[in-house]
């Protein structure tokens, strides 16, 4: 079941119904693929931000959490420490915990340092369970409507890659790829309170790996695109609640349509920092040749 009293930080950036904020890229940073004491850090597939302990977590696809120390300075990142790496802890015999996808942080701005939790989506469950800022799991969380059952999805590593925390809804998650019988462009987010939104793809092999709330109720989501070059994109997509169609169905314009060359990549993981800034991540295998990289944007006000 949802839990109660869990609290994500409030962002200032708002619109006015129906405006759309801007985008503006900031900049990139690079991170060696060897961490603290020797770790490997590659394959990051999900971001979450805890403003209370200053840490920036991160989950892969292979189970393990790390966490950074995060140094901004302005509208820039002045360094990204790694500082710590932990499996995530199976609940029992028999679990999985790998291909950990999607992470949203619970608490991390509530101003009591130590209460911290996390919420990690796993695409092999598909499963979204509670953990400790250590790794440590703590419970499963009951998941919304069709998404419990494997067999709804469109394949099998198509499942669950995004979660996020709202105050009102509970917790937000979305299949990659549409489900079975829905149709093969409109992706769908589901709340924990039975509400759902859909919205059209960026493109028609548009797959979602990440969701992100908003102070203003809004949400903010990573579609991933693939071009027929093979060249991947990001795109950041915006939902304003408040002008959906009945039904749910919401216009979701795409902050990103003018391409920015520092979001052609292979981004999976979101967070938001302060006020107007947030950070995504590439997901890099052992072989590849390029380093994970973060990029910083921005998000104003529409004028």
């Amino acid at each position: 079941m949802i839990m109660g009293g869990l609290a994500l930080a409030a962002l200032v950036v708002t619109s006015p119904a129906g405006a759309e904020p801007k985008l503006e890229v900031l900049g990139k940073t690079e991170i060696p693929a060897t961490g603290k004491n020797g770790v490997l850090v590659n394959e990051l597939s999900g971001l979450a931000w805890d403003a209370d302990e200053k840490l920036l977590y991160a989950v892969s696809d292979g189970g393990v959490l790390h966490q950074f120390r995060l140094q901004l300075e302005g509208d820039r990142i002045s360094g990204i420490e790694h500082v710590f790496s932990a499996p995530l802890a199976a609940p029992a015999a028999g679990k999985t915990v790998t291909n950990a996808e999607g992470l949203a942080a619970l608490n991390g701005d509530d101003g009591k340092p130590g209460n911290s939790e996390l919420l990690v989506a796993f695409e092999d469950g598909p499963a979204i369970a509670r953990f400790t800022p250590q790794g440590q799991w703590i419970a499963d969380i009951t998941l919304p409507g069709p998404l419990a059952d494997a067999k709804n999805y469109a394949k099998k590593n198509s499942r669950l890659e995004s979660v996020a925390f709202d105050n009102t809804h509970g917790v937000l998650t979305a299949p990659e790829r549409p489900l079975r019988g829905e149709p093969e462009t409109l992706h769908k987010i589901y709340a924990g309170d039975g509400a759902t939104w859909g919205f059209e793809a960026a493109q028609p092999d548009g797959r979602i790996k990440a969701i992100e709330t908003m102070a203003d109720g809004n949400l903010l989501v990573l579609e991933r695109t693939e071009g027929a070059d093979g060249a991947r994109a990001a795109h950041l997509r915006y939902l304003d609640l408040a002008v959906c169609a009945a039904g749910g169905q919401c216009a979701a314009p795409d902050l990103s349509a003018t391409p920015d060359p520092l979001l052609i990549d292979n981004f999976e993981g979101l967070a938001r920092l302060t006020g107007s800034l947030f950070l995504i991540v590439t997901d890099r295998t052992k072989k590849d040749v390029e380093p994970t990289r973060f990029v910083l944007f921005k998000l104003t006000d529409a004028k």
